[in-house]
């Protein structure tokens, strides 16, 4: 049975752009009386062939391939409104939180990384060059959901904050640098909530802003090989139909923020996740404006 496609995660090519892991479901399960479709990951190939379910990733979202194709992070997510257990703890008064995980595709071996914690939520981005640290964005209740951007240790020796906010990091194709989105909320007659994508260094310093776009969102950065340019979403959540990312615009702009350009929109067109091809020519280079 081939998988319903949970088209609100994001998805991972392979190192060598042969092949994209998935988050999708195939069949579903009663949870507190409301049928839950039950996601797990699975892999394809470029061309559509080959479609293979990752076992034991039952509630798993946005993939992220290792730079050596042989490991998949993911972001197991559980929400519950009743008594559940979770994590080898029962949590009474129900339970909401994502933990960043590890699979290994040869032996199917797992590794959680950050704790099952209510209110606490992880999510996977992107790995290092080296395949030895993890980004993620790190969102607890208690600080207000101010999201901020994490280096995980893919050994599970730790983490360290990257930023004092941020979310969606992703490495740079050499490593050095590190793209993010941060919420921005201007102030004054014209004032209002939107968001940016900015670049810092992979040590935390040298934040950079590349857009600045009043009343729009940008979203889900993602690097062109050649780490000279960067594509993103640009939605806009002024009505209902623009909720679900129709309208929306795929965009890029170079690593240094000049020629900011519109790829493609469409007002019937939900553009969320992207994912640029890896991979041997498929650099595109800088933006000529």
């Amino acid at each position: 049975m081939r998988p319903f496609v949970n088209f609100l995660s994001t998805v991972s090519w392979s190192p060598d752009g042969a092949a994209i892991a998935f988050s999708g479901y195939r069949r579903t399960r009663q949870v507190d009386n409301d049928p839950e479709p039950i996601y797990e990951l699975f892999t394809v190939g470029a061309d559509g062939r080959g479609l293979k379910p990752i076992a034991g990733t039952e509630d798993a979202i946005a993939p992220v391939f290792s730079p050596d194709g042989r490991t998949l992070a993911f972001t197991r997510q559980i929400y519950r409104d009743s008594k559940t257990r979770v994590g080898g703890r029962v949590w009474r008064d129900g339970f909401d939180g994502t933990s960043v995980w590890t699979v290994d595709l040869p032996t199917g071996r797992q590794r959680q990384l950050t704790p099952w914690r209510d209110g606490v939520n992880f999510a996977a981005s992107s790995f290092s060059p080296d395949g030895a640290t993890l980004l993620a964005t790190h969102e607890d209740e208690r600080l207000l959901s101010q999201a901020e951007p994490v280096a995980l240790a893919v050994d599970g020796s730790g983490s360290r904050r990257l930023f004092e906010d941020g979310s969606l990091p992703v490495y740079s194709p050499d490593g050095t640098e590190i793209a993010m989105i941060r919420r921005v909320v201007e102030y004054g007659r014209e004032g209002g909530e939107s968001s940016d994508l900015y670049v810092i260094r992979a040590d935390g310093t040298g934040l950079r802003r590349l857009t600045r776009t009043p009343g729009l969102y940008e979203l889900y950065p993602a690097w062109d090989p050649s780490g000279e340019r960067l594509a993103y979403a640009r939605l806009a959540f002024g009505d209902e139909r623009e909720a679900f990312g129709l309208g929306g615009a795929l965009m890029q702009v170079n690593a240094d923020g000049s020629c900011a350009t519109k790829v493609s929109s469409s007002p019937r067109a939900a553009i969320f996740a992207l994912a640029w091809q890896p991979g041997p020519g498929r650099g595109a280079g800088r933006i000529a404006c």
